[in-house]
């Protein structure tokens, strides 16, 4: 009775789902290689043996060839993004921009990454094209870049309308108010909830940011701060697929 509790109960069944998804396994990767790149940081500041650390840094080298070849295809995705924000003409014309150029930027940085997987394989000589890393670093940035201007183009355009729908709540005439101060509420609810997306996928990008600018050498931060910075951007990604599942 026990072991069937166990295998049948509600939070397994969606965990087995949840894995059942080469996304969200992927995410799952990005998050241990964040967290091995923490660790071994870590283990260095603290003096663990140097067979501790290169542990860590094995594993975070593992966990991210693994993420490389279960994200292959993903510039596909990104490049279909772009080409649907373009042809949706009513679309407010910045948010529309910066999805075309968020997608574009992550499309290229997917397709740079998977040559460096064609050059970990061996199919691309490694002493080709040394600063690849670099290149997709820079794509990653632009999208980043696109997606904190769409984040801020949100929140403005939703606090616009919350400041709009209460001066017209001020203008209702008294026999109407009930029905009014309910649909309103209503209203404030639906806009807080988005609010609430669009500030935590600005802090969201601006960790990814941080991490991008780290990446250039714009900023020299260490790994620990990196791979600090990575696990928690990795954990509201599993949150989000999570929630989803």
């Amino acid at each position: 009775m026990v072991v069937d509790t166990l295998i049948y109960h509600p939070t397994l069944s969606k965990l087995i789902k949840f894995w059942d998804s080469t996304p969200k396994r992927e995410k799952t990767f990005r998050l241990l290689s964040y967290l091995s790149r923490f660790l071994g940081y870590y283990a260095y500041k603290k003096g663990y043996s140097k067979e501790t650390i290169e542990l860590w840094s094995d594993l975070k080298a593992h966990f991210t060839f693994i993420r490389k070849a279960m994200r292959f295809f993903k510039p596909v995705n990104h490049l279909q993004l772009a080409s649907k924000a373009f042809d949706n003409k009513l679309m407010d014309p910045i948010l529309q921009f910066t999805t075309i150029v968020r997608n574009l930027g992550y499309a290229g940085y997917l397709t740079i990454d998977a040559i460096v997987f064609f050059k970990l394989l061996g199919i691309i000589d490694k002493k080709k094209y040394p600063n690849l890393g670099k290149y997709a670093s820079r794509f990653w940035l632009l999208g980043l870049i696109a997606g904190l201007i769409n984040s801020l183009r949100i929140i403005y355009s939703l606090n616009s309308y919350e400041n709009d729908q209460k001066n017209t709540q001020d203008e209702k005439v008294k026999e109407t108010e009930t029905e009014t101060e309910t649909e309103t509420k209503a209203d404030t609810v639906a806009i807080n909830q988005k609010l609430y997306q669009a500030k935590r996928k600005l802090i969201w990008d601006l960790l990814d940011t941080f991490i991008a600018l780290n990446s250039l050498d714009i900023l020299h931060f260490t790994e620990g701060d990196v791979g600090l910075a990575g696990v928690i951007t990795s954990l509201l990604g599993l949150q989000d697929l999570w929630k989803a599942t």
